[in-house]
């Protein structure tokens, strides 16, 4: 089992990008905005709903929601808000280069739609160490010809890498690609340095939370309000007794903070989760090895 420590996305890390931050007009102090307007501030990449008329000089990012509704971040950047379901979405591709600025070797992103994704790391002085294209073509469930001819084309939503190089000063170029004319989509990317907790054993299990409601009247009709779900892994880790101490630490240093974690290398069994652990519990078994349960819920 691997966690992926995330770097945060600031204007200093997104170097650039191919997808237009022009959702709406940019705010400004002396233009009055009717009830419904919608602004960008670009200092805080985050879209805001006016909710008065006659709504002047009162700025979005520090009103207390009297005049102002923070609706969401900007296209561009609704690929680092920390809520998977927001997609960023562009036509026929989205593309990013990043400066991370510190140790980069893992990267995963989520709720994708398209063809493929190509990651690209360049180094100043080495030049290109890393690139890799992945195609998003989901063959898992097929077991047989018929499904091989018949059953419609499946696309994986989740892709991690874990084989980036240990490169501290290297530039990022993420492309996710769709077909012509089609919309690129991404619901979350995220990168930083990886570490492993463990082995990951079978037991593990996989759910999801589900906030749909179901109601039923009076008259036995049932109305169903579809909703985000979140996704739900309890995972079964055997470790070395000896780094017990550290995983412990490691877990408790980020009791607070979403990171990705993956039971396999590559998230086969839909075990890449990017979100919260709700607890875990380590069983010290033997001097060599101890067992772990750590159980992760993912952000919606």
């Amino acid at each position: 089992m691997k966690i992926i420590r995330p770097i945060t996305v600031t204007d200093a890390v997104l170097d650039s990008s191919n997808v237009t931050e022009n959702d709406f007009a940019e705010w400004a102090v002396g233009t009055t905005y009717a009830d419904g307007d919608k602004v960008i501030v670009l200092s805080t990449h985050r879209i805001y709903e006016s909710l008065v008329g006659s709504n002047t000089g009162n700025d979005p990012t520090t009103d207390d929601g009297t005049n102002w509704l923070d609706i969401s971040a900007t296209n561009r950047w609704k690929a680092f808000d920390q809520t998977i379901t927001d997609q960023t979405a562009n036509t026929t591709s989205i593309t990013y280069t990043f400066d991370p600025q510190s140790l980069t070797n893992a990267i995963a992103f989520f709720n994708v739609d398209g063809v493929e994704i190509e990651v690209t790391m360049t180094d100043p002085t080495e030049g290109v160490v890393y690139n890799n294209t992945v195609s998003l073509v989901d063959n898992g469930a097929v077991d047989n010809w018929y499904g091989y001819f018949f059953e419609p084309i499946v696309r994986r939503s989740e892709i991690v890498l874990l084989d980036l190089p240990n490169y501290a000063s290297a530039t990022i170029d993420v492309s996710i690609n769709a077909n012509t004319g089609d919309d690129a989509k991404v619901g979350q990317i995220v990168f930083g340095s990886q570490k492993t907790l463990g082995l990951t054993t079978y037991g593990t299990s996989l759910g999801i939370q589900d906030y749909s409601t179901k109601d039923t009247d009076a008259f036995g009709n049932v109305v169903i309000t579809e909703r985000r779900f979140a996704q739900l892994v309890d995972y079964d880790v055997k470790m070395a007794t000896s780094t017990v101490r550290d995983v412990q630490k490691t877990l408790a240093s980020y009791r607070a903070t979403p990171l990705v974690y993956t039971g396999t290398d590559d998230g086969t069994y839909g075990d890449l989760v990017y979100g919260y652990y709700r607890s875990f519990g380590i069983n010290i078994s033997t001097p060599s090895y101890s067992d772990a349960t750590i159980e992760v819920e993912g952000l919606v």
